[in-house]
């Protein structure tokens, strides 16, 4: 008997979802969401204030469901996050652990701000 030998998806799951992710920006809520085929499925809350005129967004948390975690989808919705961070030309104050750690891994992608 031949044994058949599946052939392998053109495309990760990981990679569809990233292909379908989209980053949101609500500033009437304050935060980042982050949508998977019409659900939402993770927000980054922030808020802003201006010092020295210059505008500091400080990330507050960032929350991602469970059964999408491990798939880029966090790192997804920080990258959007951080781009208009950088298009406002204002610095980023990270309170969230995970935008703390973002940061550390990829240093000087985005002006900081003083703690």
């Amino acid at each position: 008997m031949q044994r058949r030998h599946r052939h392998q998806p053109p495309q990760s799951a990981q990679a569809i979802l990233q292909q379908i992710a989209q980053v949101v920006h609500n500033p009437d809520r304050d935060r980042f969401e982050l949508w998977v085929a019409g659900d939402l499925v993770g927000v980054l809350g922030y808020s802003t204030e201006v010092s020295e005129g210059r505008p500091t967004i400080t990330f507050l948390h960032t929350v991602l469901y469970d059964e999408y975690t491990g798939h880029g989808l966090g790192t997804r919705l920080m990258v959007g996050a951080i781009a208009y961070v950088r298009d406002q030309g204002a610095r980023l104050r990270p309170v969230c652990s995970f935008t703390k750690s973002y940061l550390d891994a990829h240093p000087g992608i985005v002006a900081l701000a003083p703690a």
